[in-house]
């Protein structure tokens, strides 16, 4: 039983970590196939961009595009890269370019994650280089590269800009929120879980346990239906996710227990009381 409730402490920790992760995004509104729009620099290798550099690597310009209608919020764009053998700290890079002359990066210098740095070697990944406009007039151009400090091979693949979700469009939690809100859900289950497990297999805090299992049952089954009904209502994947995630959990981790902890409770309490009788 307290293994149970571990695993639940695990995973709604985990829930924790992606959720303050999520970008809520629209649908792409540009997609970049190198088969249609060859790179310029490197060779399209199996519908990938491939950029091979020696030892005095260097910045290899990928494509520059005219943006589309980004809105007023944010953007980014996203795709999946490979690498072999990259020496030092490489990054892929994204140059936001203004009407008014203003040129702006953003650049995959993270150490884990979609924005994380190229280095080494690596199978298929995901990337994502972000811009947030925060109610500011979209950019006019996108340029996007590779940068290697050293030598080594990257292969991009497809790119796809999205428009990040409108702060007006309906939207039941702004952006930024579904991160904040996903990790402390997430924190708070995880505490839950463990402080429930502990109890149980101690066969204490009855009136405790079982009322709050009671509760995180309704409450996941409530989520759940939530999250169905933010499909139809239009609401940002990130909405979505954040309903329908932790919801299974505690209707798994605690509705699914709760007739054997009962149980559990009971057999403890009839074996006291078999206890002070043979006393």
């Amino acid at each position: 039983m307290k293994a149970r409730f571990a695993r639940a402490a695990a995973i709604a920790a985990l829930v924790a970590l992606t959720m303050s992760s999520t970008v809520a995004a629209q649908e792409p509104v540009m997609e970049i196939s190198w088969s249609t729009r060859a790179p310029v620099s490197g060779k399209v290798v199996d519908g990938n961009a491939l950029v091979s550099a020696d030892q005095s690597g260097g910045l290899f310009p990928l494509i520059a595009v005219d943006a589309p209608d980004l809105g007023r919020v944010g953007f980014s764009v996203r795709g999946r890269v490979r690498y072999s053998d990259v020496a030092g700290s490489g990054y892929l890079e994204m140059w936001s370019v203004f009407a008014d002359g203003g040129r702006y990066f953003s650049r995959t210098l993270g150490t884990e994650g979609p924005m994380a740095v190229v280095t080494g070697t690596s199978d298929w990944r995901p990337f994502e280089l972000p811009f947030f406009l925060e109610g500011a007039a979209p950019p006019s151009r996108l340029e996007i590269n590779v940068v290697l400090p050293g030598s080594g091979t990257v292969e991009i693949g497809p790119l796809e800009v999205v428009r990040l979700a409108e702060a007006g469009s309906g939207a039941w939690l702004p952006d930024r929120a579904v991160g904040v809100v996903g990790a402390a859900l997430g924190s708070a289950i995880g505490l839950l879980g463990a402080l429930v497990g502990v109890l149980v297999s101690r066969n204490r805090g009855r009136r405790f346990v079982l009322p709050v299992m009671t509760a995180a049952s309704v409450l996941g089954a409530v989520l759940i239906a939530a999250s169905v009904a933010a499909i139809p209502a239009g609401q940002p994947p990130g909405v979505v996710f954040l309903l329908f995630v932790p919801g299974v959990i505690l209707a798994m981790a605690f509705g699914a227990s709760l007739p054997r902890v009962r149980r559990a409770y009971a057999e403890a309490e009839l074996r006291r009381m078999r206890a002070m009788d043979q006393a």
